[in-house]
């Protein structure tokens, strides 16, 4: 009878161990450390600094972008980051919309930069739109973002990071994402190294029911950032159920929000969206600070601001790729960049070398593939990673480089090109 029990209490032992074990298993992507930093920093995020900077945004009414509210509601927004010590500047912009009836606009983006310790580090951009539709207030579209981002400045500007992080406010969004496609070209045109860009827009509507749902979007090169999202939420407590948005990609039309020109321009994204994507009073007169959930739009914040911190201090653990050459923007002829085109677009005349530009992450790169039309076309495993296209062609391409590490983790950038060579060469 004894040995029975004893074997008894064996299998239960021996059971209870394989189902931590398994549990340990499928939460190995969670590090289970908090940093005393990071959780002063989320203690400092409360609703008066959120709502008081949402109730000066809307203050000025509708948003219009090139409107008297829009101008006002942008002074108040460099007042604020210039007070809180920021590098402050306007990014004005002039653009005719994509949509009929074609309009012409000029406005400004607003942009407060927190430098970092390390020039040699990708930075971090938060941003969101400050401006609204004619009938409504824009409380929650995208007062929310704004205000998280404001919150996200006041509270960041007290500590050093390794990261430069840029506070960026957008126009011109309602009228099809014109000023951050202003900002993302120039920032592309800069040489800016952009760790992940993060995307504020709508995160302050939540019903009861879906008062715990946080939906995140990113580029695939992006899920890595997700993960450390994910950490950030489990480690420090803010406890949303973090449902996967939408793939973001180059394709389609000019639609979401203002992520969508830095990955035209190359760049890694990540967007919060609120309860599981809820419009809640999106667009209408009925968007006002009494139908944000301002509980929710804290945790929110938490969220974002935490996970700012913390990917602000963190090395590069992945690896990275760009397409050097050809760059996006550019007319090229005989191998040599004539002229600057509209935007993102690419023309290129005759023959082209295509190079890659690295960088490793914790482990050595073993190759880079070049893919034409899908096509695996050339790998390389030594510097300079590069590979002639040389195809008949008059049309639209599409031309792409993968990175992969000696660990098996991968990355890849994308480009679509006009490609006109009617001579091909051997």
């Amino acid at each position: 009878m004894k040995s029975l029990i004893a074997v008894g209490i064996a299998i239960l032992i021996l059971s209870a161990s394989a189902i931590s074990s398994a549990n340990t298993s499928n939460n190995m992507d969670i590090q289970n450390t908090t940093d005393p930093k990071i959780t002063n920093i989320i203690k400092m995020v409360n609703e008066s600094l959120i709502r008081g900077f949402l109730e000066g945004l809307v203050s000025y009414g509708p948003r219009v972008t090139g409107t008297y509210g829009c101008e006002k509601a942008a002074g108040y927004l460099f007042e604020q980051f210039e007070n809180m010590g920021l590098e402050t500047r306007y990014q004005n912009w002039a653009s005719s919309n994509d949509r009929l009836p074609m309009r012409f606009y000029k406005a400004k983006n607003v942009e407060g930069t927190l430098i970092g310790k390390d020039p040699s580090k990708e930075i971090l951009v938060l941003n969101g739109h400050y401006d609204s539709v004619k009938i409504s207030p824009g409380a929650d579209d995208d007062g929310s973002g704004i205000a998280a981002i404001l919150t996200a400045a006041y509270v960041l500007r007290e500590f050093e990071f390794n990261r430069t992080i840029k506070f960026v406010a957008f126009s011109g969004e309602e009228q099809g994402l014109l000023g951050s496609r202003a900002y993302a070209k120039e920032a592309y045109e800069n040489n800016e190294e952009i760790f992940v860009e993060f995307n504020a827009d709508m995160i302050g509507y939540a019903e009861a029911a879906q008062g715990r749902n946080v939906s995140l979007s990113s580029t695939e090169d992006a899920k890595w950032a997700v993960n450390k999202i994910k950490e950030v939420n489990e480690n420090y407590n803010i406890s949303f159920n973090v449902k996967a948005g939408w793939a973001m990609t180059q394709g389609g039309p000019r639609m979401g929000s203002d992520y969508h020109d830095f990955l035209l321009y190359g760049y890694e994204s990540v967007a919060f969206w609120q309860s599981g994507g809820s419009r809640g009073y999106y667009h209408t007169a009925e968007d006002t600070i009494e139908h944000v959930n301002i509980s929710y739009l804290v945790n929110m914040t938490k969220l974002i601001v935490g996970s700012l911190a913390y990917l602000a201090d963190m090395e590069n653990e992945y690896p990275q790729v760009k397409i050097g050459s050809p760059k996006r923007g550019r007319i090229y002829f005989e191998d040599r960049a004539l002229k600057s085109s509209r935007y993102e677009k690419t023309l290129v005349i005759d023959d082209l070398l295509i190079n890659a530009q690295v960088k490793p992450g914790n482990a050595p790169i073993e190759k880079v593939e070049f893919y034409y039309n899908g096509k695996l076309k050339n790998t390389d495993t030594e510097l300079p990673f590069q590979w002639r296209l040389n195809e008949r062609s008059i049309g639209p391409h599409e031309i792409k480089v993968v990175v992969y590490d000696e660990l098996g983790r991968n990355a890849s950038d994308t480009m679509k090109i006009l490609f006109l060579n009617l001579n091909k060469k051997r």
